[in-house]
């Protein structure tokens, strides 16, 4: 068969695949060379680096290898501010944002362009903004984490009330960071669950148990369960007792029911030097192939097609989710409670 009887299949080929896909599949390859001839995207994320980060870049490099990719990873509140200030500054240099109160942030100050990515058509509508400002890259779910050598399966709090049993004074670690993932996700999740009189009145009797703190976030408070530094910690992330787990660490979760439940979001941001190289990152990390990668480096894929790696993270049990618009209008009164916890 001639060169040019392979090149006439070929495009009847794709001619049929256009017609059946419609004009997605023309603008994807508008987009990869689009984004090709930007060559480069910047992202400020909060994603662990070596469990998430760089698994996922190195499956968006095996696609694109066109496209060089510098990453930033601080914490949500952090990028937040690194961001309204190079914007107030008039010279944004990140094209991409992720993170769990970032998009709250970032939508009040109007530094977001709404961007409704084709490959999260799998993301249940829960875990995206209808206008397009953020999407769920992965799920967090947070509990109680302890020490399976210094803490018998039979005695490890089961519910609220457990943790205000004595034995546990001065043994239980928070972090008291700024946001969701310190001891402020915790007291989000009380005044959710029990209202705001009973839930203060639990928090007061809690702060008795004398709370050892730190910083670092929930990543942080497990880690020092897992060094045996605390029987204890909350709240920790369960997918990171995966992490942990592999690690050699004897740790485990607890469901400590209802968990507080929140999304890390991904966005594209305004006046993005790369906009186009963004768009296309977030396709990936939003795709089958980005989820999966997520998912093999334990983490919980948005993607209702994509599984976790161990289902139990993922389903069954009760939660209160906590939307970028709920952090928004109530994150300043759970801190400030929290402060006053800690003072």
């Amino acid at each position: 068969m001639s060169v040019h009887s392979n090149l006439r299949r070929a495009c009847r080929a794709a001619l049929a695949l256009a017609i059946l896909a419609g004009p997605a599949c023309a603008a994807d390859a508008s987009l990869v060379a689009r984004a090709e001839r930007e060559g480069q995207v910047r992202w400020y994320t909060t994603l662990l680096v070596e469990e998430a980060v760089r698994p996922l870049l190195d499956a968006f490099k095996r696609r694109h290898p066109a496209i060089a990719v510098e990453f930033v990873r601080a914490s949500s509140t952090e990028n937040a501010r690194k961001i309204v200030a190079e914007a107030e500054a008039g010279a944004t240099r990140a094209d991409v944002f992720d993170g769990t109160t970032t998009a709250a942030v970032l939508m009040q100050a109007g530094l977001i362009e709404p961007y409704r990515a084709e490959s999260a058509r799998d993301i249940p509508d829960q875990y995206k903004d209808p206008e397009g400002f953020w999407t769920a890259q992965v799920l967090y779910f947070q509990t109680l984490g302890y020490n399976a050598d210094l803490v018998a399966a039979t005695d490890v709090p089961k519910t609220f009330a457990d943790l205000l049993d004595p034995k546990w004074r001065g043994r239980i670690v928070w972090s008291v960071d700024d946001g969701l993932t310190s001891g402020a996700g915790f007291v989000a999740n009380i005044l959710l669950t029990m209202g705001e009189q009973d839930g203060m009145a639990y928090l007061s009797r809690f702060k008795t148990q004398e709370i050892a703190a730190m910083r670092g976030g929930g990543n942080a408070v497990l880690k020092a369960v897992a060094a045996k530094k605390y029987p204890l910690g909350l709240p920790i992330f369960n997918h990171h007792t995966l992490i942990e787990r592999a690690k050699g660490a004897n740790v485990d979760w607890v469901k400590l029911e209802p968990l507080i439940g929140f999304s890390n979001n991904i966005g594209l941001l305004k006046n993005a030097p790369h906009p186009d190289a963004g768009r296309l990152l977030i396709e990936f990390i939003l795709s089958t192939d980005g989820q999966t990668a997520l998912r093999n480096a334990h983490h919980l894929p948005a993607s209702a097609k994509v599984d976790a790696s161990d289902a139990r993270l993922k389903t069954g049990f009760r939660v209160n989710f906590i939307s970028p618009a709920m952090a928004a209008r109530h994150m300043a009164r759970w801190q400030s409670v929290f402060n006053e916890l800690i003072r």
